[in-house]
């Protein structure tokens, strides 16, 4: 299955770039209705885009407000045949995700769609979000990814009281947890969050480097400029492909010699080493 791995945001109030996103070719638009979107007018924007969703041809991602006054309107507005998954931003409490999927889950029932067949993406940007991020993450069988809160002058920034570089030590430790905790879960993939610095393709490929280091399969990206760079950082390199086929080659041949451990290109190969050939081979795209 081919997850929303490169994800672009596009504001709520701009229903007509959603058809200007599918031009870049992003695995997945995310619609926000949060932080882009004025309160005065978040009721009417909700409506808009409920409107136009199944006119959207890429899979649709929605990021609604985690606010008493308008989230649970917006779950049973968005959870529809049209959209793949949901955000929600500054995800704390594993009960509310369960009070989510409840809510979720009903919207289901009565559109006639599979159970969980919408999922769920709790946003990590708050200190306590990330301290709990693996209760997040299994608090719910529709949560299929978490998303971590890395922009500059963000909201998990904000909360940490740190500073940001594009060295990524500040939040290092952080961002190192909220993978370790996803993959504890074993969430198929692990978003990271956006790079605001729109203008600096060479610092977002850099950051995504880190990202990609790290662990982080992709990432959501605020400008259409931002998806071919991101792409390309993600993706296997052709050096990492070739290692690891021939590793897997190697491997199966001493293995039918009745060996079990080889030497390549200098490293010791084992079972171990075998099987994270596999699964780099079996998972991992190309640019």
């Amino acid at each position: 299955m081919n997850y929303p791995l490169i994800t672009l945001y596009v504001p709520g109030t701009r229903p007509e770039l959603v058809e200007k996103a599918a031009r870049c070719a992003p695995d997945a638009v995310i619609i926000d209705l949060e932080d882009t979107v004025p309160t005065d007018r978040k009721v009417q924007v909700r409506q808009d885009i409920a409107d136009i969703l199944p006119s959207v041809a890429l899979p649709v991602l929605v990021r609604v407000n985690n606010d008493p006054d308008f989230l649970e309107a917006d779950l049973k507005a968005m959870v529809s045949e049209h959209v793949y998954g949901l955000f929600l931003p500054k995800a704390e409490d594993p009960a509310q995700i369960q009070q989510v999927d409840a809510i979720m889950g009903q919207a289901e029932r009565e559109r006639g769609l599979a159970a969980g067949s919408v999922k769920l993406m709790p946003m990590m940007e708050t200190a306590l979000g990330v301290l709990r991020c693996f209760e997040l993450a299994t608090a719910a069988p529709r949560v299929e990814s978490v998303s971590f809160g890395s922009a500059e002058d963000g909201d998990l920034q904000g909360d940490l009281q740190c500073a940001w570089s594009i060295e990524g030590t500040e939040l290092l430790y952080a961002r190192s947890k909220v993978l370790l905790d996803a993959r504890a879960a074993r969430l198929p993939y692990v978003l990271d969050g956006a790079y605001s610095d729109i203008k600096n393709d060479e610092a977002l490929r850099t950051d995504c480097q880190l990202s990609k280091r790290l662990g982080y399969d992709g990432r959501t990206l605020v400008h259409p400029q931002q998806v071919p760079v991101a792409r390309a950082a993600y993706a296997a390199s052709a050096e990492e492909l070739d290692y690891y086929r021939r590793l897997i080659a190697a491997f199966e041949a001493a293995e039918a010699d009745g060996s079990a451990a080889i030497s390549l290109d200098g490293k010791l190969v084992d079972y171990a080493m075998y099987k994270k050939a596999q699964t780099f081979i079996g998972e991992k795209r190309t640019a």
